[in-house]
């Protein structure tokens, strides 16, 4: 799998009583997409987990992997990122884009021409922030409608009109 095709899709945290179960700090857009994901691998490929179970408890998401046996073994996950193919995602409706299709981009300042590449998006509880490297310095814009004007993925291009005070730099 090339390195545009995997997304992080998780990442396991503390394990969960002695049977092997681990938290999963999930990364996906919901429970449900995570757990319908076809395949789960660390970055290179080297190792691939396959899930016996995963469940939502309240809030969080607990799995027990096949070769996954005592808290010892789960305890040798924690901090480990999951990966996935994106193929196996489903298809995004219109208006939303995977982070990973951002990252890259040309973002052009609309009133200024001016125009920087998106380097990440953060979401901080307040909705998704692209963050933006422009003449190396590194600004935050808030990924919706009234600071974005376009998308193109096609052109790896977005266009936006940042409300005043986001360029102040």
């Amino acid at each position: 799998m090339s390195k545009n095709e995997k997304v992080l899709v998780g990442k396991f945290g503390a394990p969960v009583g002695l049977i092997g179960e681990i938290k999963v700090n999930i990364m996906t857009s919901s429970f449900t997409v995570f757990k319908e994901l076809k395949n789960y691998s660390n970055f290179d490929e080297s190792v691939f987990w396959k899930f016996k179970k995963i469940n939502l408890k309240g809030n969080k998401c607990i799995a027990l992997l096949d070769n996954c046996f005592s808290r010892e073994d789960a305890t040798n996950l924690i901090g480990q990122k999951i990966y996935s193919n994106k193929k196996y995602f489903p298809p995004t409706k219109e208006g939303e884009y995977y982070i990973e299709d951002l990252i890259g981009c040309k973002l052009i300042i609309e009133q200024t021409n001016n125009s920087g590449e998106v380097i990440n998006v953060n979401n901080f509880g307040a909705g998704n922030l692209l963050e933006v490297k422009i003449d190396n310095k590194k600004i935050l814009i808030p990924f919706n409608k009234e600071n974005i004007i376009s998308v193109a993925l096609n052109k790896k291009e977005i266009i936006a009109n940042p409300i005043k005070g986001i360029l102040d730099l």
